[in-house]
């Protein structure tokens, strides 16, 4: 009785059937046109792993990929680069601040200590405005979400209308406009624009800082 041939596969030097392509995530986000929050952080992928997927994947695959591309759009970055601290609770968000209620919340640090843009963007407004000091204030296309930076040393290194990517020096923090002791006044605005719907930032500020490796190390009062 013959043997039956085996079938074509490495072991007979058949050649193997070619991987799938790859596609970057913006076309699949584009086919899919989907919007939304979803259930991973960037942090739960690989490095580089969110920026490619394979062509033909299940379609529910494609769907979660392209909600992390929308809604992560690269590793945040924590916006003070040196030692900090959230100080007390008037430094917090909604903190009542004499007929008003504060917008954002308070990154106390040293003056001159750089600050990071903390996300991909782009520059809607830079410049001096009374109370706000100097100030700046970034749009994340991705998240939807607009970035302001008040009481800036001096004026932003960038320009409206300019492009910034995640981590990218865009000033220094101090204290000008109306403020008490250096620090970086940060708010979250949705939508596009400084008068969007504020959000408590420092659910945000604490996440950037852990994946930033950023410490909260600077003692009270020690501007």
């Amino acid at each position: 009785m013959s043997e039956r041939p085996a079938p074509p596969g490495p072991a007979n030097g058949a050649p193997t059937a070619p991987f799938a392509p790859l596609v970057p995530l913006a076309d699949v986000d584009a086919r899919a046109g989907l919007t939304g929050p979803h259930p991973l952080a960037a942090g739960d992928l690989p490095a580089g792993a969110a920026h490619f997927a394979p062509a033909g994947i299940p379609p529910q695959v494609e769907r979660l990929a392209a909600r992390v591309l929308r809604r992560e759009g690269g590793r945040a970055r924590f916006p003070v680069d040196g030692p900090f601290n959230f100080g007390q609770e008037g430094a917090r968000f909604g903190a009542g601040r004499g007929g008003h209620q504060h917008s954002g919340q308070d990154v106390f640090g040293r003056k001159g200590t750089p600050l990071l843009a903390v996300r991909d963007g782009a520059v809607l407004e830079e410049g001096e405005g009374g109370g706000r000091g100097n100030y700046l204030a970034i749009y994340d296309r991705a998240a939807r979400h607009t970035y302001v930076y008040l009481h800036l040393e001096r004026a932003a290194r960038v320009s409206r209308g300019e492009s910034v990517h995640g981590g990218q020096r865009v000033g220094e923090l101090g204290c000008t406009g109306s403020c008490v002791g250096d620090h970086l006044h940060f708010e979250i605005r949705r939508g596009r624009g400084v008068d969007g719907p504020p959000m408590d930032p420092l659910p945000e500020l604490r996440r950037w800082a852990r994946s930033s490796r950023a410490l909260a190390t600077l003692p009270p009062g020690a501007h």
